[in-house]
């Protein structure tokens, strides 16, 4: 017997909640938050120097203004999905406390790692709106339209598992019907940020982020302190040894649920740390949402926001997963218990099914307001990402290179719109075809980590070589996909669909034959035939100079920026050759390099513990 035959005593089909409870949660939290976020906006715009609506720079970076605290707050709700916490819930019935484990530690080492890409930026270019910008002024726009499709992609494909995760999840709790529900959930997230810009999106990062970790603190102290059934630490642990005793996982050492000695464990983590599962490698570095919170950040407190973010999201999976999944299996070990396990059906989604068995109704509706929370506050990270790939790598640089700061900022509120709208409709479209959520997770890093090491290179190295970057980019894909479908067809002879290349080894194969081909040559070929140019190219990219010259004091600069742009240029940092401070930045060359030093050996030591 394995963990799945812990689910067959239970029909969990009937929704929890009326679907009355499911519009009213979505509808009175779209239009809650998005009147809180607009009211924010107003006073921000009234008692201080930034105006959402006064410049596309304040509208897209938020001035490049940003503290730690907003930053860290960002990057935990930009890493936290509804397939963060379905996610793991699913990994932690299956593979017990290593699930979970895998899922946080992997995701936080990359968001540390990530924390160096933030310093290279403010150093190598510190006047970017998007990583794409830089590849364009580097490679030239036969790469910037290569990576600019697998940057786009990497974002519809998040965007996808955001609205089918919370649309299935309200359908489940509810009946709520899943067509409105992709629709209605970015109704408000559109408002706030089409008024209050990258900045509004933070302040709601930030309540939403909080509100988040009160509702798995609430779930963890039902289920070691207060539950009936369960109520301490020691009584959750007899009864996991008992269930491992009548349902055993498979590959676990003793069957146990609280042993990190599993084999399927330990695989899933090697994918989650390839693949950028929720935070990992592949998304943090093709998803433009990491990149725009590095634009947004100061560049002397940059790396402590990514720090900060780094060591609070584990909890996020991790605790909620144990608290609710774990739960859920130590009561089916208690004879007195009412509450039976899950039914098969609802493996894929195992939080809502625990979540009711833990707290009845109000653990449905707490589940609910999370997971509307999660889906709403990175919808929103990545309205603002697309949209500023849509104004600079596209309008800007190829539509109407002249265009003025109204311009820019009238096409970055055309974007918010028309993303929000296609989120609606992608939703709509996985849930027809019938794409799991499961199964959405696993192509991620399929189709985005060969973008991870050319993406690196061109950042941090001046002898990354184009054509051997740009050739890796489409090989690491080809070779990902090839990997992905003949394990599945090696598996499962006969048979390649949804269901085959879903599970566990074959998105392995997917991921480490994208990743690690695209490294391979990008690192050869960068390393036998490297270029020579500097930095200095992306370091002028998008900065004011003063009337007249370029960089280096020459007539006739090519680029200039708005007055607003002027005054946020000036008042952050002069240009000071002598003192080694680019523009836009407010550290010296010499304190971000030893932020980098600081990063990789936190990261190191993160990574071995």
């Amino acid at each position: 017997m394995d963990a799945t035959s812990i689910m067959t005593q239970i029909d969990a089909s009937a929704p929890v909640l009326s679907p009355g409870v499911g519009y009213a949660i979505v509808l009175g939290m779209d239009m809650g938050f998005a009147a809180l976020m607009l009211l924010i906006t107003k006073i921000t715009d009234r008692y201080t120097e930034h105006h959402a609506g006064g410049s596309s720079e304040e509208f897209t970076s938020a001035s490049r203004s940003l503290k730690p605290g907003l930053i860290a707050s960002g990057i935990v709700s930009t890493a936290t999905w509804a397939a963060t916490l379905l996610r793991s819930s699913t990994v932690c019935l299956a593979y017990g406390l290593s699930g979970p484990w895998w899922y946080a530690a992997g995701s936080a080492t990359q968001i540390m790692a990530f924390a160096q890409n933030v310093i290279q930026l403010k150093r190598n270019a510190p006047g970017a709106h998007t990583f794409l910008e830089i590849i364009a002024v580097r490679w030239g726009t036969l790469a910037h339209f290569s990576f600019m499709f697998f940057g786009l992609e990497t974002n519809i494909i998040l965007t996808a598992q955001l609205i089918t995760g919370g649309s299935n999840t309200l359908n489940t709790l509810t009946g709520m019907n899943t067509i409105a529900a992709c629709f209605l959930i970015p109704v408000g997230v559109v408002v706030y940020t089409l008024v209050g810009g990258l900045r509004a999106t933070f302040f709601s990062d930030y309540m939403h982020t909080t509100l988040i970790f009160a509702i798995i603190l609430a779930f963890g102290f039902s289920t070691f302190a207060t539950n009936e059934y369960l109520g301490s630490p020691s009584k959750v642990y007899d009864l996991l040894q008992v269930s491992a005793t009548n349902y055993p996982i498979t590959g676990n050492a003793g069957g146990s649920y609280t042993t990190f000695r599993s084999i399927d464990g330990m695989v899933f983590g090697i994918v989650v740390m390839v693949s950028g599962r929720s935070s990992g490698f592949a998304t943090a570095y093709m998803d433009q949402t990491y990149w725009q919170r590095a634009v947004a950040s100061r560049a002397s407190t940059s790396v402590k926001g990514y720090i900060l973010g780094g060591i609070s999201f584990p909890p996020v999976p991790y605790a909620f997963a144990t608290a609710a999944c774990l739960a859920i299996v130590a009561l089916s070990a208690d004879s007195t218990s009412p509450y039976a396990p899950l039914s098969p059906a609802q493996y894929g989604l195992a939080a809502p099914a625990a979540a009711t068995a833990l707290l009845g109704r109000s653990g449905a509706i707490l589940l609910l307001i999370v997971l509307f929370l999660a889906v709403t506050s990175a919808a929103s990270a990545e309205l603002v990402a697309v949209s500023s790939i849509i104004t600079y790598d596209i309008y800007k640089r190829y539509v109407n290179p002249d265009a003025t700061d109204k311009q820019i900022l009238w096409v970055s509120h055309v974007g918010v719109v028309g993303f929000g709208i296609f989120m609606g409709v992608l939703g709509v479209i996985f849930y027809e075809i019938g794409i799991s959520l499961s199964w959405l997770y696993g192509f991620t890093g399929i189709f985005a980590s060969s973008g991870v090491v050319p993406v690196g290179l061109c950042l941090r190295s001046r002898h990354a070589n184009k054509w051997g970057c740009l050739a890796s980019l489409w090989i690491g894909f080809a070779c990902g996909v090839a990997a992905w479908l003949a394990t599945a067809a090696v598996n499962l002879p006969g048979t390649i669909d949804v269901t085959t290349t879903g599970g566990t080894y074959e998105p392995l194969a997917g991921n480490a034959g994208s990743f690690f081909m695209a490294a391979i040559i990008s690192g050869i070929v960068s390393y036998v035939w490297p270029e020579d140019p500097d930095f200095e190219i992306t370091r002028r990219m998008n900065t004011f100079q003063p009337e007249g010259t370029d960089a280096a004091g020459h007539a006739d600069a090519a680029d200039t920026y708005s007055a607003h742009e002027k005054r946020i240029d000036t008042n952050v940092s002069e240009v000071d050759m002598e003192k080694g401070v680019h523009v836009h930045n407010d550290a010296s060359d010499d304190d971000l390099y030893k932020d980098i030093i600081f990063s990789v050996r936190l990261t190191i030591g993160l990574f071995l513990v």
